[in-house]
């Protein structure tokens, strides 16, 4: 204890000496306390700030809940369609269903046999690629059930050739490809009827059409029946082939220069397809409101050289 005042008594000796050396002011023995003061002000101001980050996360939330809000208003409809004309109809149209909060997804424009499961399964909510009797031998050959929306545009179903410019060219006995599965099947065995080629059982349909189904050639001619993918490509083969309007715009062939097709008075329109699933669908409504529109109808008719048509409703 003795020891430790003394050294006490020392520390004030050499502290007075030094004040006195220095003028004798007292101000610098108070400055250690005001820069602690000024140290815990810092602190307090520093520590102030920490209710900020709180604030910027709800500014955040509240962004993303407006980005949900304003992605809400949009409506996106997955579908499957040929690449022509179907899926230039629809782009044509895409304005037009923005207007309505319709956006489109086209998961697809090349053909498979994926697409039917695609549709019946869910996958998409709507198919653009069949008419009724296509739509309805799928329904027979798959178990499933359903729905058209509404006809939007028709293909007349026509003959092509590439060494022949007309029908009558035709020589006796011409290789004429058609089409095997049974709706398309159909619609050429009607035109070569039509056309004064054959004649048919009055009991076909387009779920039972087969070359089986003729019950006498008028004129002399060979049919064979095969996969429609594979009919263009091997073309050369045949004296004539029939073959979708589409395929052919694909293909680039001339869509005016058909030995014979179906009239414009077509019952194949091509149709928005939907299961149960979607056939009460409001965004599916207004999106064949505006494909069967008076806008929609005058860019088939100025852009399709009449190898499409608008379907009639």
């Amino acid at each position: 204890m003795k020891k430790k005042l003394v050294t006490v008594m020392m520390a004030a000796a050499m502290t007075a000496s030094l004040l006195a050396g220095c003028g004798g002011a007292e101000e610098p023995a108070a400055q250690p306390e005001a820069a602690v003061a000024e140290s815990a002000e810092s602190e307090d101001e520093v520590s102030e700030p920490e209710e900020a980050p709180a604030e910027e996360e709800n500014t955040a939330d509240t962004g993303e809940d407006a980005a949900d809000t304003t992605a809400g208003d949009t409506v996106v409809l997955k579908c499957v369609c040929d690449l022509t004309p179907h899926s230039e109809i629809l782009n044509a149209a895409a304005d037009q269903l923005a207007q309505q909060g319709i956006e489109l997804d086209i998961v697809s424009t090349t053909w498979d046999a994926t697409w039917n499961d695609m549709l019946i399964d869910g996958d998409i909510d709507f198919a653009y690629f069949m008419h009724v009797p296509a739509m309805e031998s799928i329904e027979e050959e798959m178990g499933a059930t359903l729905y058209s929306m509404g006809g939007v545009h028709v293909e007349p179903y026509a003959c092509f050739s590439d060494k022949y410019a007309s029908k009558d060219e035709l020589p006796e006995n011409a290789v004429i490809a058609i089409p095997n599965d049974s709706s398309n099947e159909y619609r050429a065995l009607k035109v070569l009827e039509k056309e004064g080629f054959l004649k048919l059982d009055s009991e076909m349909t387009a779920i039972d059409a087969s070359v089986d189904q003729i019950e006498e050639y008028t004129i002399p001619i060979e049919i064979v029946e095969m996969d429609q993918a594979n009919i263009i490509p091997s073309s050369a083969d045949f004296d004539a082939y029939f073959v979708n309007v589409n395929r052919a715009l694909e293909a680039n062939i001339d869509t005016t220069a058909y030995l014979m097709r179906e009239g414009e008075d077509s019952e194949y329109a091509n149709i928005i397809t939907v299961t149960e699933a979607n056939k009460d669908n409001e965004a599916i409504k207004k999106l064949v409101s505006v494909l069967q529109s008076d806008e929609t109808k005058k860019f088939i008719e100025e852009n399709f050289n009449g190898a499409v048509i608008p379907a009639k409703q």
